[in-house]
């Protein structure tokens, strides 16, 4: 699997679970932001991050413990796809 192939499921992620338009999905990029605090970003709530976290656990059959700080993870859909890649690896 490869970072284009998570980014690919990161925007189905956002679509189903999120219910961000197809057309909105498509435009983002891994330079892509996701917290509201960060200007241009997608605006995501700490709710929008659990439920893409959920989202994220059920598409790629992950284990991620909610307690562990992931802000830096949840930063960027680059750090957000690293992170999958890695604890993919890691099954």
């Amino acid at each position: 699997m490869t970072q284009q192939d998570v980014l690919e499921k990161l925007k189905d992620i956002l679509v189903v679970r999120l219910r961000f338009s197809p057309q909105r999905a498509a435009e983002v990029t891994l330079e892509t932001t996701l917290p509201k605090t960060v200007e241009g970003s997608l605006g995501l709530d700490s709710l929008d991050i659990l439920e893409l976290l959920l989202g994220i656990e059920e598409e790629f059959k992950l284990v991620i413990d909610e307690r562990e700080d992931l802000t830096a993870e949840f930063f960027s859909l680059d750090s957000l796809s690293r992170y999958v890649l890695s604890k993919a690896g890691q099954k």
